[in-house]
């Protein structure tokens, strides 16, 4: 292609007709010519954002030795021209690499912050060690970024350098408290995580109770934040604790400690029950969800409270009800859905009609 093609291409990117502006992108974003990656430099040089972010796409078409010139387009004020940047350095190229890593070690707090930015979209070994180098950085928003951008690396060396900064700032803490949740950790490391359950900040006690899951301790329950009580409701393996839990002033707390006791199948019936009446309907609707564990001893109370809240004001308090009836079978629970498929609201009509066929395929195969 030669230079006033090109020239042509690039003026009618901006052109108003925008099949022509399309099909100028598409035909520069398609473009595999050595000789026009010096025009395109110099386009991105001069060109609008809109012209740097096609050439930055057609970028990708090539093989260079340097990614050193495109690293000031990470900080680009323009989304579209920064986000094609950082298309173009996700690749596993080392020459990309080492692109993103003389950025993370730049004075430029502004580019080291780019740079960990787009090694959170990456998924390689190189880029797991440039962040964790990340976490040494002298900017509190850089470390922090680079220990959320953590999250998806499970090494033990990634769990290693996220402890250590335990003690950083208030929101590298926080963000390193967040990359570490879901993961199993050692002794050593669940003890470095406990001491935060009693620290100064809410935010950061919540994060360590999440952190720590069903090894959090009971007093979590009682703290006096609500934030902390429901991290706990949510990881507690104490059924003492999640029945006290779904008295809690605050609904978020109750809805965390009622689902939490469903999926382990805890069942604190009379509790549930009065749930039922509760002013906010996400704790109807997990009290109601939460009664389809119950087992024989109680499977009568449970089917005649879940009876009445088929009458709730609330849909979804309604349908949680109607599935746990299922789950629990039986003649009433069946009869009660039976009335219920009468429903005039024809989805409600439709998710009792299915909790009803669920019952009746549960009898089926359990006669």
């Amino acid at each position: 292609m030669n230079e006033r093609t090109f020239a042509r291409l690039v003026a009618d990117l901006e052109a108003e007709d925008f099949a022509a502006a399309e099909a100028a992108a598409n035909t520069l974003a398609s473009l595999r010519d050595e000789n026009v990656r010096p025009l395109m430099m110099n386009a991105l040089k001069n060109g609008s954002p809109l012209v740097q972010r096609v050439m930055l796409w057609a970028l990708q078409n090539y093989d260079f030795p340097d990614y050193t010139p495109y690293l000031p387009y990470l900080t680009a004020e323009n989304a579209d021209v920064k986000e094609a940047a950082q298309v173009l350095f996700m690749t596993e190229k080392p020459a990309a690499t080492a692109a993103l890593e003389a950025a993370v070690h730049s004075p430029d707090v502004r580019l080291q912050y780019a740079a960990v930015e787009t090694l959170g979209h990456l998924r390689t070994p190189a880029a797991e060690q440039l962040l964790i180098t990340a976490l040494e950085a002298k900017d509190a928003d850089v470390r922090s970024l680079a220990a959320s951008a953590l999250s998806p690396f499970l090494s033990e060396k990634t769990i290693e350098a996220l402890t250590a900064h335990l003690t950083d700032d208030d929101e590298v803490r926080l963000s390193a408290l967040f990359s570490l949740r879901k993961r199993f950790l050692s002794t050593e490391e669940l003890n470095a995580v406990q001491p935060l359950v009693s620290d100064k900040n809410p935010e950061i006690r919540a994060a360590a109770v999440y952190v720590l899951d069903a090894a959090a301790p009971e007093s979590a329950a009682e703290d006096e934040d609500f934030r902390v009580r429901r991290a706990t409701a949510q990881g507690a393996a104490s059924a003492s604790v999640l029945e006290l839990l779904c008295k809690d002033p605050e609904a978020s707390v109750r809805t965390a400690a009622a689902d939490a006791a469903a999926k382990q199948k805890l069942v604190f019936t009379k509790t549930f029950i009065g749930m039922l009446s509760d002013e906010n309907p996400g704790v109807r609707r997990a009290a109601a969800a939460a009664l389809g564990n119950a087992g024989d001893e109680d499977k009568e109370t449970a089917v005649a409270a879940l009876t009445a809240a088929l009458r709730d004001k609330k849909p979804g308090v309604r349908a949680a009800c109607a599935n746990a009836l299922a789950e629990i079978g039986g003649e009433a629970a069946k009869h009660a859905l039976e009335e219920a498929a009468a429903e005039k609201n024809p989805i409600l009509a439709g998710i009792m009609k299915n909790a009803l066929d669920n019952l009746k395929k549960k009898e089926e195969k359990n006669p």
